[in-house]
């Protein structure tokens, strides 16, 4: 059963990662159609991130007190509802820009749990001692639809048009809500939530962020990760725009750019596929955030199509090193109960510059040009993480974390003792 999980769960994952590089793409490609305006495709990322941001942070913890297949389901229905709105109104020629920006924030909204309850549900159903190629698998797989999927969707915009490309990703959608209703149902046990006093509620959504507070280093971490989310918001909210202004290419060559990013990120997934355990995390995961900054740096640099291909496929082979360190240390240390709520706000501290990201760089191509602001923006996390170097307390990240873990898991059985029994029941 835990096998079907895991592949029940990889599979949705990957079917949703497939519909969303058409969704994506489509939708960016009508904005700027239609409006011709770079801010127009940071308010469009702004109606996606805000309410992602905040119901990260209200409803984190629904991850862990309801069945988390059935949440995904849901969710997933939700987004198939949000895509379809525009594709119908398309079809009928009668599509405006507030149906885009609605089915941004309704997606966006269910972009919130969906990640997070998935990502909660992997420690289930994988073997802890092979966490970090659990999580290296699942990303693999995401990047192989992300090698494939923008590719495709851009040779099916360029040929014909935007809306085509929405309406697969509706299909892609249904599909993903077929494969999660069949998945066996969870053995954890959730809590009830018709019997959630809004107390206890309010004290559960807090317990992610006390998490934070007792593993400095990983907070250090994650804020790092919100510096190099919103750089990565801020130019690939412009690349439309680069595309066409700079590049004078179309929709075939966005595919393929994402297409190059996504090749680098599966090449770097195969060499951690290889590796053992990797003790030095903190120099790894800076530098790997330091390397997708420097890379995409060049793209503000050098106008040329072919460098472009090259500076994003090495800016996506570096990022899987953070990426799979980061999520099989969330697997490791954190408590089975605590998950789905660590999970979001994991991504909540994750994502929560991404807006002012895609804003700001929208607002600094708009006055000063699209390459200068990917200069800037790629130059921001290299700077950044050459200082965190310097931190201290990020030497906890390295070494056997067994002792680590023991502390953590304790401190956490102690805190709960000292709550009612009610609450836990």
């Amino acid at each position: 059963m835990k096998k079907h999980s895991y592949y029940g769960l990889l599979a949705t994952i990957t079917l949703s990662g497939f519909g969303d590089a058409f969704g994506l793409l489509a939708m960016e490609w009508l904005v700027y159609e239609m409006t011709g305006s770079k801010l127009a495709m940071g308010v469009l990322a702004l109606c996606s991130g805000i309410p992602e941001l905040a119901l990260r942070l209200l409803g984190s913890p629904l991850t862990d007190r309801l069945p988390r297949e059935k949440l995904m389901a849901g969710l997933a229905t939700l987004r198939w509802i949000a895509v379809t709105l525009p594709f119908v109104v398309g079809l009928a020629g009668q599509l405006q820009m507030w149906h885009l920006f609605l089915a941004a924030g309704l997606s966006g909204s269910c972009a919130a749990l969906f990640m997070p309850s998935a990502m909660a549900a992997i420690p289930e159903v994988a073997d802890n001692r092979k966490l970090m190629r659990a999580f290296a698998v699942i990303d693999g797989c995401r990047n192989a639809v992300a090698l494939i999927g923008p590719a495709m969707a851009g040779v099916v915009t360029a040929s014909q048009g935007a809306l085509p490309a929405l309406g697969i990703n509706a299909a892609f959608y249904l599909i993903t809500i077929a494969t999660l209703l069949t998945l066996p149902r969870s053995q954890r046990k959730e809590k009830k939530p018709s019997s959630l006093p809004l107390a206890t509620y309010l004290r559960e959504m807090t317990e992610g962020f006390s998490f934070y507070k007792r593993f400095t280093g990983l907070l250090v971490i994650m804020v790092m990760v919100s510096i190099s989310n919103m750089s990565s918001m801020a130019i690939w909210t412009m690349m439309v725009p680069y595309v066409q202004e700079v590049l004078h290419l179309d929709a075939a060559a966005m595919g393929a750019l994402t297409t190059s990013s996504a090749c680098g990120t599966l090449a770097g997934l195969g060499v951690i596929f290889f590796l053992k355990e990797v003790k030095q995390r903190r120099t790894v995961m800076l530098c790997s955030l330091a390397a997708m900054g420097f890379f995409n740096t060049i793209l503000g640099v050098i106008g040329s199509f072919s460098i472009a291909l090259v500076a994003l496929f090495l800016a996506g082979m570096a990022g899987p090193f953070f990426g799979s360190l980061s999520s099989s240390l969330h697997g490791k240390l954190v408590p089975d109960r605590l998950q789905g709520r660590v999970n979001s706000v994991r991504f909540l501290i994750g994502g929560s510059l991404s807006p002012v990201g895609a804003f700001a760089g929208g607002a600094i191509a708009q006055h000063y040009g699209v390459q200068f602001m990917i200069l800037i923006a790629g130059l921001l996390p290299v700077v950044c993480s050459a200082g965190a170097l310097f931190l201290p307390v990020l030497k906890e990240l390295n070494g056997d974390l067994s002792e680590l873990e023991s502390k953590i898991h304790s401190k956490t059985k102690i805190t709960t003792m000292t709550q009612s029994p009610d609450n836990w029941a």
